[in-house]
């Protein structure tokens, strides 16, 4: 009996206290109608007691005032750059803040939101104020100081001296802007309404031709040289030409001569030359290319390089025979090869005013002590192109590659 009364007496008493917090949370929460609970701050300033509003209005204020001094300072090698706020639209989430405040502890059913509603009270509950900016304006900024820092690489080359030996020099790295990792590192000060001071960080800008690349080049493969006359047509032969220097083709990659040499346009210094359009010769920008893309095609071919995309002129050209030519027209023709080489080859031309030379250097053991030879047959309307291949004087492989048909 005892202790059937004891627990009715726990059940009243745990009764009672349930009913007065109830309405304990019941009397608090119809004082707080419209207002911002208890315990809810921001960076240790108390919302308490606030409207939405009157929180939007707080954090407006204090946005202007961290916008207000904000500033990005961004430092390299001495220079400083200073980037305002306003340049790159940094805009206070104070509506977002104020929102947050006001339905911190008003989330889920009743117990639910008496649950975090103590909670706040005991631990606090810190609103976060953040702002958002315009990405792409930092990162214009980012790379105009990026121009201004970028140190270009040096490519390795090899050269060839008077008595034929090749020589190599060694490529060198150049420094550039490292803009993803700064504008991670942008982030949250700009978030935050912060200044910065920061050292930019700085990536090694490689060569696209290594030291490494030509460490196996010992040897000219293919050589062939044309000869051309001084004027505007010879002005545009040395453009393309010096485009064609120094050029590297990895072991199985391909080359694309337009891509490599660019668009012939004025403003890339081509002049009006006579070119041919269905076998007339007819005034046009760059004339005189296709004397480069040929004297490459006959080089490649000694190299033992494998053309993938070539076309003939309209009528055989006077600075290769039939069927060597290689005609080229801006996004309309192109000459392609690649290299199925084990090493890499790498492109030496020059054109002196007088001829156009192409040597392919690489790896002499790549053509296994074979020498490569070009054979046409048939007329020079109609002429089929033959890769001889010989070895101790000996032809030991022939190899078909074209029959052209000339107006």
């Amino acid at each position: 009996m005892r202790f059937s009364r004891l627990n009715f007496i726990l059940a009243v008493s745990l009764l009672v206290m349930v009913t007065v917090l109830a309405g304990g949370l019941f009397a608090y929460h119809t004082s707080c109608r419209g207002r911002i609970l208890y315990g809810v701050q921001s960076e240790g300033h108390s919302l308490f007691g606030m409207t939405q509003t009157e929180a939007e209005q707080y954090f407006t204020q204090l946005g202007k005032r961290r916008l207000a001094a904000q500033t990005i300072s961004l430092r390299s090698k001495g220079a400083v750059w200073k980037i305002p706020a306003q340049e790159l639209a940094v805009q206070p989430a104070a509506a977002t803040a104020a929102e947050e405040a006001y339905n911190a502890g008003r989330k889920g059913s009743f117990v639910q939101q008496a649950a975090t509603q103590i909670k706040n009270a005991v631990y606090g509950c810190s609103i976060p104020f953040l702002a958002s900016y315009d990405e792409s304006l930092l990162q214009a900024k980012l790379e105009e100081i990026a121009e201004s820092i970028l140190v270009q690489p040096v490519n390795a080359a090899c050269e060839i001296g008077a008595d034929g030996s090749i020589s190599h020099i060694p490529g060198q790295s150049g420094q550039k802007l490292d803009i993803s990792a700064t504008l991670k590192m942008l982030d949250e000060p700009l978030k935050e309404m912060q200044a910065a001071n920061i050292e930019l960080p700085l990536a090694e800008n490689p060569p696209f031709v290594r030291t490494e690349d030509l460490t196996n080049v010992n040897a000219v493969l293919g050589s062939y040289t044309t000869y051309y006359r001084h004027g505007a047509r010879g002005d545009n032969i040395a453009i393309a030409t010096q485009q064609l220097n120094g050029v590297l083709i990895r072991s199985g990659a391909s080359f694309s001569f337009n891509n490599i040499v660019g668009t012939r346009t004025a403003n890339a210094g081509y002049k009006n030359a006579a070119v041919l359009i269905n076998g007339k010769s007819v005034p046009g920008i760059g004339g005189g290319v296709c004397q480069v893309s040929s004297t490459l095609y006959n080089a490649i071919l000694l190299a033992g390089l494998s053309p993938t995309e070539r076309f003939s002129h309209f009528i055989p050209s006077s600075y290769c025979p039939p069927g060597l030519d290689a005609t080229v027209a801006d996004d309309l023709i192109d000459f392609q090869f690649m290299n199925p080489l084990p090493h890499n080859v790498y492109l030496l031309a020059s054109a002196d005013g007088r001829k156009i030379t192409v040597q392919v250097l690489g790896t002499q053991a790549d053509l296994q002590g074979k020498h490569i030879s070009i054979e046409t047959v048939g007329s020079s309307r109609r002429p089929s192109v033959y890769r001889i291949y010989s070895a101790n004087g000996q032809v030991v492989e022939r190899e078909y590659l074209h029959t052209d048909s000339y107006s």
